[in-house]
């Protein structure tokens, strides 16, 4: 920008500037502070563009218009943002644990503020629905419908008011979640009304008007439905499968990712030139060639993949109703964990945890061409800029839901082994953030005390939190061993991803195994027995 056309553009009326620069990226409105003081001044005296500001910083999406001004949703969104990073709960509210605590064998899920699960008591199968408090509503609300078919799996949006069943017969149900009957837009209420065989192990998952299903009889079979026109979009089992597919997340609804045990690579998949509301025929998932796969790190020859999961947030619809703003879903984090087993099963490696941007995995869909050969990535390419890996030795995340947006929730044991501590991983170290924590407690305005050290931690009576920036590589050493464990790589294994961990002492139940979930503003503390908690 020449002098003189920055001088024409400051003639103009302060209204028009401030809507000319509430188009722009949240980073070039950051950049256009620094053009001169003139620009500077405009911007932050403009509650509205620091708060767009803010919201790019935080990897969130502004809400719909309410009755919250610009200046009331970036003070809870500051506020947010530091009860997170210093673990600084606004309150605890006890939940009756026959409403709450999942059974192990029978489905939950955590979306939209809502609690769901399946519960069996003596034979009687019900539905629970808790509505959680927020800081509006600090109560929570508790109801409960008795359900004529047993489930097998659940999965919603509440964008779309979609609760998705799978029975135990294989039948797919599309209800409202708001009454459970019958969604309206459904044109087909109940898929495969037939059922099917026998069913072990499943896993739904909603995008938009896509639901996808994996699901293992005998083998594998993966299926993807319109829920809206009732069609199916892409089917697959064994004869079709050209490898072990374990698990599923969606990276946006038109392109997912699979986890396959077989080769222990990320298979990334696009919809994009796929008639995903009224095929004729259904498409057979060979028939799609992956945009890319990506390599795991090297094992050595006597190791084999024992468990290869996915997990990442609920994809939704749109922007909920009820909130000033929501999270990104370019933001969205995918988890990977993987363990291992030499052919004999004689030895056992650690569980390791991966991190991965969706927007990453993402870019390889934006980057492929129809018709193009798959682009298979070794993990030296990919892996040690763009993931981090950690070995899960003090790590447990029995429940799912334990990943919302950029944010992952541990419960683990304090390196002295007398305490529980609940950790949680940021992967959004913007410097702002940081520097927004380090002046409240210069301030003394934080709620949490942030200590330097984690071994100064002591009783969960003490409002103190342990927070480190760890932006320094990670390494899992090659034929390094932690305890009884193995690590099976043929290479030491190198991850760089930064992230935030801050840990806070919690109060613990005897004999109880204390794990969490988490959304967008709350921690669930769950107590079970430790044999009753499900299999990982």
């Amino acid at each position: 920008m020449t002098t003189q056309s920055r001088k024409l553009f400051l003639d103009l009326p302060r209204e028009i500037l401030v809507e000319v620069l509430s188009y722009l990226h949240h980073k070039d409105i950051a950049l256009c502070r620094r053009v001169c003081t003139a620009l500077n001044a405009l911007v932050e005296a403009n509650t509205a563009l620091l708060y767009l500001i803010e919201l790019g910083i935080e990897g969130y999406t502004d809400g719909f218009p309410g009755r919250l001004s610009s200046s009331e949703r970036l003070k809870q969104l500051l506020l947010r943002r530091n009860r997170w990073l210093t673990l600084d709960w606004s309150g605890t509210l006890p939940l009756k644990p026959e409403e709450v605590v999942p059974q192990s064998t029978l489905p939950y899920e955590l979306q939209g503020g809502m609690f769901l699960n399946v519960k069996d008591n003596t034979g009687l199968v019900a539905m629970n629905r808790t509505v959680l408090p927020t800081s509006q509503h600090p109560q929570s609300e508790f109801s409960c419908r008795t359900l004529d078919t047993k489930a097998l799996d659940i999965t919603a949006d509440s964008t779309q008011d979609l609760l998705v069943m799978l029975d135990t017969r294989g039948r797919v149900h599309f209800w409202s979640l708001s009454s459970q009957t019958p969604h309206p837009q459904a044109t087909e209420p109940v898929l495969r009304p037939g059922g099917a065989g026998s069913l072990l192990i499943t896993a739904l998952h909603i995008a938009h008007d896509l639901v996808a299903l994996i699901e293992w009889l005998n083998f594998v079979h993966i299926t993807i439905w319109n829920w809206k026109t009732g069609k199916t979009i892409i089917q697959g089992h064994r004869s079709s499968l050209l490898y072990y597919a374990t698990s599923l997340a969606w990276l946006s609804s038109r392109a997912f990712v699979l986890s396959d045990a077989s080769r222990g690579e990320l298979a990334i998949y696009s919809l994009e030139n796929v008639d995903c509301v009224s095929p004729a025929e259904p498409a057979l998932i060979n028939e799609l060639q992956p945009c890319a796969r990506l390599q795991l790190p090297r094992i050595e020859n006597c190791w084999h993949i024992s468990h290869f999961e996915l997990e990442t947030t609920p994809l939704v619809a749109e922007s909920p109703r009820d909130r000033p703003f929501s999270i990104d879903q370019e933001s969205n984090l995918i988890v990977f964990t993987m363990q291992y087993v030499t052919y004999n099963h004689r030895r056992v490696s650690s569980r390791y945890m991966g991190f991965v941007y969706s927007r990453y995995l993402r870019s390889y869909v934006n980057e492929g061409h129809h018709g193009e050969p798959t682009k298979l990535v070794p993990w030296a390419q990919w892996g040690p800029r763009n993931t981090r890996v950690l070995s899960q030795t003090s790590m447990n995340a029995a429940f799912a839901r334990y990943v919302h947006g950029q944010r992952v929730v541990q419960s683990r044991l304090h390196y002295l082994g007398e305490r529980n501590m609940v950790s949680v991983y940021d992967f959004n170290v913007h410097p702002a953030r940081i520097a927004s924590v380090i002046r409240s407690q210069e301030c003394g305005r934080g709620g949490v005390t942030i200590v330097d050290d984690e071994a100064k931690l002591r009783d969960s009576s003490q409002a103190e939190a342990y927070m480190d920036v760890v932006d320094f590589p990670t390494v899992i050493a090659r034929g390094s061993q932690e305890g009884l464990q193995c690590h099976p790589f043929a290479e030491d294994v190198r991850s760089t991803l930064p992230f935030i961990e801050t840990s806070r002492v919690i109060e613990s139940g005897a004999g109880k195994s204390v794990q969490f979930m988490m959304d967008e503003e709350r921690l669930i503390e769950i107590r079970v027995s430790p044999h009753s908690v499900p299999p990982y």
